[in-house]
């Protein structure tokens, strides 16, 4: 049946490669730093309205580190990325999808094969046509043996791949061309396709093949290609000052519709001036990684002629706990979390713009288990919680390495709080303070008893499984019993809704009596943007980084 804006059951896979978005890329193949020449270019069209075109100026904090886009799990990166590059779909956060570069989609009869038909007016910005063999070129360079695609574990479920996702044999991924706009993809096994719809397309970008197919893929990274890359997307590459801002024109050819503007740059912009770009008029929008510091949120609400927005979102904070330290028995971890006062965190830390999270799932989200609001370990109760660190003999004199990143400033004043929650029921830590990457490395090798991550979540109740699925890289818990992952695992084979929920349910309560991370709060994003630009859709700030700039009316 065509499934074309019909409401589905969203269900995303996303892995903590791409969820963690301070992880960067590997820092091949990143963009070239603009000439002197073109610099000054530069500095002039920012806001150039004396010439009369119309300039919008999106900024976000956080750097871009390449525009190859599957060189990446940095969401910086993924924001300017796909400003050039089309996905198949659009990926709304109330479990809807809408066509993009597919016009519509279909499965067959027995849930095995997915087939995209493709919008027929799309062209690359060289003027070619964009074609299904496109979608299989994009399809076997994510695939290949001989790149190392950052986010490859998203095609694991295509016939042809291993459990990574990685090809069997050279172009051995099952996705071929039925016609010039029309894409098979075939799967391992019947499945609910929509887990599919949202797990591939949320990071799945469409690459040219008739401009990149005669570079081998070991080579593809490091392509002069990307150094000016050509997309089929609303934005056209014009130029970029390393690590300061990029410069776009308008696609004016883009098949769904030419943006209501001439030139967009992307500009990186310190967290502090945000609210004083807004009001200046020196910034239109935020990215979709980028928000309001809490400091500055009141006075964005208030002031006239900015349009200020708490969006709720499905991405969350937790405490990982090393199970593979003895004393690090269950009880222990379950007392912990009872310790933790998480609305202190929400209200105090968030001012209230967040929610506080009992496990990976917000209780308005489609496959939340509300049995779980009565499960004991997940209480506050420090009262309960030191009579069972007490019962369980615990030594007092031990201290626990508790690893906090910087650069979260929320983070950090929440380990204080927890310390301090932890110190009441007779546990002692010692905060120590790392770079992303580095407490990355020690969650990973499990050198650490409390660390503290987080997640963007996902419309799919799968996301955090292979957080906790034994030999995965992000398995940050040190977990060895691989019955809570194969639980989450078994949910992804099952094609229907009611039959995942009854999983997932399982799966939930099994994550709380467990206990092998303490989840803490879901985090808004506080959104801003000039009112002098209307049709901006904030609601899907989580799967559509750039919020559909070609829609956005601009009133310059």
């Amino acid at each position: 049946m065509k499934k074309n804006l019909k409401k589905l059951t969203a269900l995303a896979l996303v892995l903590s490669m791409a969820a963690l978005t301070a992880c960067g890329g590997s820092g091949n193949g990143g963009a070239a730093e603009t000439t002197s020449a073109q610099a000054d270019s530069s500095s002039q069209t920012e806001g150039n309205a004396s010439s009369g075109e119309k300039v919008v100026t999106i900024a976000q904090t956080g750097d871009w580190d390449t525009f190859m886009p599957m060189n990446t799990t940095n969401t910086g990166a993924d924001n300017v990325n796909e400003l050039m590059f089309d996905r198949l779909m659009i990926i709304n956060t109330d479990g809807t999808f809408e066509p993009r570069l597919a016009d519509s989609w279909e499965t067959n009869e027995t849930q095995d094969k997915i087939i995209y038909h493709l919008n027929e007016n799309a062209k690359w910005q060289d003027g070619e046509p964009v074609t299904a063999d496109d979608v299989v070129y994009s399809a076997q360079v994510a695939s290949s043996s001989e790149f190392n695609y950052l986010r490859r574990i998203r095609m694991q479920y295509f016939a042809g791949t291993d459990e990574t996702g990685m090809e069997l044999s050279t172009d051995s991924i099952e996705v071929k061309a039925l016609d010039e706009h029309t894409v098979e993809f075939t799967l391992k096994e019947p499945m609910d396709p929509s887990i599919v719809y949202a797990m591939v397309n949320r990071d799945f970008f469409i690459i040219p093949k008739h401009l990149l197919s005669e570079i081998s893929d070991a080579d593809l990274v490091n392509a002069e290609f990307w150094q000016s890359p050509v997309g089929s997307g609303p934005c056209v590459f014009e130029s970029t000052i390393s690590g300061e801002s990029i410069q776009f024109t308008a696609n004016k050819d883009y098949y769904l519709g030419a943006p209501d503007f001439d030139r967009l740059v992307v500009k990186k912009v310190q967290s502090s001036n945000l609210l004083s770009g807004l009001m200046s008029g020196e910034i239109d929008a935020l990215s979709g990684n980028t928000q309001i510091p809490l400091q500055d949120w009141q006075a964005a609400k208030e002031t006239e002629g900015v349009t200020a927005q708490s969006v709720p979102t499905y991405a969350y904070q937790y405490m990982a706990m090393n199970t593979s330290r003895d004393y690090m028995t269950k009880e222990i971890r379950q007392a912990m979390s009872m310790a933790i006062n998480k609305q202190v965190i929400v209200d105090q830390l968030l001012q209230g713009e967040g929610r506080v999270a009992l496990g990976p799932l917000p209780d308005d989200h489609q496959y939340y288990n509300e049995a779980i609001e009565s499960m004991e370990p997940v209480q506050y109760d420090p009262e309960k919680a030191a009579q069972i660190v007490k019962d369980a003999g615990w030594d007092e004199s031990r201290e626990l390495d508790m690893l906090v990143s910087t650069g979260n400033e929320v983070r950090e004043k929440a380990a204080i709080l927890i310390q301090q929650d932890l110190q009441k029921i007779g546990i002692k830590t010692k905060i120590q303070t790392l770079d992303f990457p580095t407490l990355l490395t020690n969650a990973r090798n499990g050198d650490y008893d409390i660390c503290f991550i987080g997640s963007a979540g996902s419309v799919d109740p799968s996301e955090s499984v292979p957080n906790i699925t034994v030999g995965y890289m992000n398995n940050f818990t040190q977990l060895t019993d691989p019955a809570l992952g194969l639980l989450g695992e078994s949910g992804a084979k099952e094609i229907t809704f009611e039959a995942r929920k009854a999983i997932y349910d399982e799966y939930q309560e099994m994550i709380v009596d467990w206990m092998p991370m303490a989840f803490l709060y879901f985090t808004n994003d506080l959104f801003a943007y000039n009112s002098d630009i209307e049709n901006v859709r904030p609601e899907n700030l989580d799967y559509n980084v750039n919020k559909l700039v070609w829609e956005w009316k601009v009133n310059k």
